[in-house]
């Protein structure tokens, strides 16, 4: 049983779909990998600018990387746990 209009049909599902996502823990997680990133990429410029380290810039997304993996085994381990 197909609804009469595929678009409306699209939007329900997304608007659903993001509704799952946008969570108060999933804006604080995103929040706190944005904060990595950005403090990241400002220590990198700056030590660039300055001369004071050697920074390749590939390596300036582990931080936030290390936030999702300490987060995500955390929530494992909570749930793991959780007395019943």
């Amino acid at each position: 049983m197909k609804p009469k209009d595929q678009s409306s049909f699209e939007k329900s599902f997304f608007q659903n779909l993001i509704s799952k996502f946008n969570t108060t823990k999933n804006r604080i997680l995103m929040k706190t990998m944005i904060l990595c990133v950005c403090l990241s990429i400002s220590f990198a410029f700056v030590s660039e600018k300055t001369g004071f380290l050697e920074i390749d810039w590939k390596l300036l997304f582990i931080p936030a990387l290390l936030v999702l993996q300490i987060v995500i085994i955390g929530t494992a381990l909570k749930n793991r746990y959780k007395k019943h």
